[in-house]
């Protein structure tokens, strides 16, 4: 038996097909890469990708494009247009060399109620920028913010709150667009370490309603690292979809820095639900007596997929085939070359509650 059959059978998923995007691949003088979120249109058939470059390649944008694959693999990505980030005065976002805050885009969604944009960015905090979840419409222009959690901001002082590059990883509007799920990508200072070779930190996990109200948080623990670094090595989590009204795909990552500077990651898919999950949202820590964390199931490690020990960081739900979703995923190169621009296509069914 083929080892995406015993996907299926054993864990609800299939996998159609992987391919390597050419590195070469760019549209208007932006050149793809740094893909950290994505979302498919229904309504036109588009992939909807976001970069996180920092202005550094070319303005801080989204990508447009058309993803062909089906029940027989992935053939290929085009292109149509790319859309520059635009700031609140219109303007797009600056590079290293000019001031204001450089976007760190994490994650893409359609909003299902209006067709409109919502993206997550990690902040800078060097400049004295928090992380942020900023709307917009389809041309990149400013629509609005969506407030969140005062406590995920920097401290200057470092005595609390969000820890640098550990920040807004994961988005996901509820199938209704009721909720939008905010996931961090590592633990509150106040909450804990940030996961080690020996264990796992614990993050959160934000419900908020249309307006960025909170409506329930729940805390999450993460794999620990999983290779010992020669340099740097982290976990944490790299995105979420969510599955119905209270289950939650969340994809784990960890990036693992060899002697000579490179990396490789490992990265894991779990369905988690919050079913029995204690509602953290009035605990300021959560150091000191355990919360109930959220149930998690392995669903993929992708250490054992072929095609799959990649940076995956962007993932979302794409058209269906034999009366069954797809699930793709798509990978962070970092722009650069020893680092693959991948995408994995899978049919998905949902395992029963």
């Amino acid at each position: 038996m083929s080892w995406g059959a015993l996907l299926g059978l054993v864990l609800s998923l299939n996998l159609l097909g992987a391919l390597d995007l050419p590195k070469d691949l760019a549209i208007d003088g932006a050149p793809l890469g740094g893909i950290s979120g994505v979302d498919y249109d229904r309504r036109t058939g588009e992939w909807l990708m976001i970069s996180d470059d920092r202005s550094a390649k070319a303005p801080a944008r989204f990508f447009v494009g058309r993803l062909d694959y089906d029940a027989r693999g992935v053939k290929g990505l085009r292109l149509v247009r790319q859309i520059p980030l635009r700031r609140e005065d219109g303007s797009t976002f600056p590079g290293t060399a000019d001031a204001g805050e450089r976007a760190d885009a994490e994650a893409l969604r359609i909003d299902p109620q209006t067709g409109d944009l919502v993206w997550s960015r990690e902040g800078d905090a060097p400049r004295g920028f928090d992380p942020a979840i900023g709307r917009m419409d389809r041309t990149g222009r400013w629509t609005g913010t969506v407030p969140s959690p005062p406590a995920f901001g920097f401290d200057p002082a470092g005595a609390h709150g969000a820890r640098l590059n550990q920040t807004f990883e994961g988005l996901s509007f509820s199938p209704d667009g009721r909720w939008l799920w905010l996931a961090m990508e590592g633990p509150l200072i106040q909450d804990g370490p940030a996961s080690s070779v020996a264990q796992g930190g614990l993050t959160r996990i934000t419900r908020l309603d249309r307006t960025g109200r909170v409506s329930a948080q729940y805390a999450y623990r993460l794999d620990p690292i999983q290779a010992a670094p020669a340099r740097r090595g982290d976990n944490g989590i790299s995105e979420i979809l969510a599955v119905d009204d209270r289950r939650l795909l969340v994809l784990e990552r960890s990036g693992v820095e060899d002697a000579q500077g490179r990396f490789s990651f490992h990265c894991r898919l779990y369905l988690v639900d919050i079913a029995g999950a204690q509602d953290v949202a009035g605990r300021a820590s959560l150091a000191g007596p355990a919360p109930r964390v959220l149930t998690k199931r392995l669903l993929v490690n992708f250490d054992r997929v072929a095609g799959g020990a990649v940076n995956l960081e962007a993932m979302a739900w794409g058209a269906s085939l034999a009366g069954r979703r797809t699930l793709v995923l798509m990978a962070d190169d970092n722009f650069s070359a020893d680092q693959a621009q991948r995408v994995l296509v899978f049919l998905f069914h949902a395992p029963r509650r």
